[in-house]
């Protein structure tokens, strides 16, 4: 009995020779897919021996009459198109991905994404970009700098009391702070107030105030001030609140959600908003993430250029 010879799988190389024997198996002669490839027939015909001794496998039977698809050539024929078609498909995908055209994008948040500005950006890139998610991170027990420096994320919007950590940052949008009180404090029927307003308040943070983030920041501006740093998220802050247990500094944007039985109440201070940065690893070659730093940074400019100044117009949106 004549020894089965084992193909030789590792050793195919060449991908042109696995596209030349489908179009001969589709054409049904060398003659036919010599003129559809416009190539010598004798090219083609030392390809495909040279893929079937590869294999160790006769994929095609040169008769007279032609040629005949052996049983392996037709098992190799269904595995081929697979893998071909694969193969395409992995180029496309390779090649938008590297024009920033497919992906993920992990965005770490400080405070949550609801400033109108942000959601307009978003919104504008998902528009131009459908095939690339951004996908929301919060770090909870994590820092973001250090979730940024262990690659769980790509970029991540922090404040600029935060920036001294970060070699590589561009501004986006300021958020507008606001005094939030339950609703039977007796400065919630004022229109505004002033920090002086609430030196003796009781003043409950969430993040801010986590490994003395936000302590120095509200130094400045309530010198002695009763601070209470609650490992919790904003929203429970928030109920905290409502409950009488303090105050709290929240930006403009949760005014918008409505919360039963609190007031939001502008500051009307110079220094009553905070500048919030798009920050990235500065040694990141992504071509992917550089589309999504450019188009950030390009359009905050844009509109930071037509925009008043933040002191003249109050708004909770846009840089100074």
């Amino acid at each position: 009995m004549a020894e089965i010879q084992k193909p030789r799988i590792g050793k195919i190389r060449h991908f042109a020779e696995l596209h030349y024997f489908l179009i001969v198996t589709e054409e049904g002669s060398f003659g036919k897919a010599a003129h559809s490839l416009q190539m010598q027939v004798s090219t083609i015909s030392r390809a495909i021996g040279k893929l079937e001794d590869r294999l160790g496998v006769t994929l095609l039977e040169r008769t007279s009459a032609g040629i005949r698809i052996t049983e392996a050539g037709r098992i190799a024929s269904r595995h081929i198109r697979r893998l071909l078609q694969e193969t395409n498909a992995l180029k496309g995908l390779l090649r938008q991905h590297c024009e920033g055209e497919t992906g993920d994008i992990h965005l770490g948040f400080h405070f949550s994404p609801i400033n109108n500005l942000l959601t307009g950006l978003l919104l504008e890139w998902r528009s131009n970009y459908p095939g690339v998610t951004v996908t929301p991170y919060e770090p909870g027990d994590c820092t973001l700098h250090g979730a940024l420096i262990d690659y769980q994320i790509d970029a991540a919007l922090i404040p600029d009391f935060m920036l001294h950590r970060y070699e590589t940052a561009c501004p986006v949008y300021s958020e507008t702070l606001m005094a939030v009180l339950p609703n039977t404090h007796r400065l919630a029927g004022h229109s505004a107030l002033r920090w002086n307003d609430l030196r003796d308040e009781i003043l409950l943070l969430w993040a801010w105030g986590k490994n003395g983030i936000g302590e120095d920041f509200f130094a400045a501006r309530l010198p002695g001030a009763n601070l209470r740093i609650f490992e919790s998220s904003s929203m429970t802050v928030f109920a905290f609140v409502r409950a009488g247990f303090g105050i709290t500094i929240a930006a403009r944007g949760y005014s918008s959600l409505a919360l039963p039985s609190l007031t939001f109440i502008p500051i009307t201070e110079d220094n009553a908003f905070i500048e919030i940065n798009l920050v990235w690893r500065p040694e990141s070659e992504d071509p992917l993430l550089g589309k999504f730093v450019a188009f950030i940074r390009d359009r905050a400019r844009a509109r930071r250029s037509i925009a008043p100044s933040h002191a003249a117009s109050g708004s909770p949106d846009l840089f100074p």
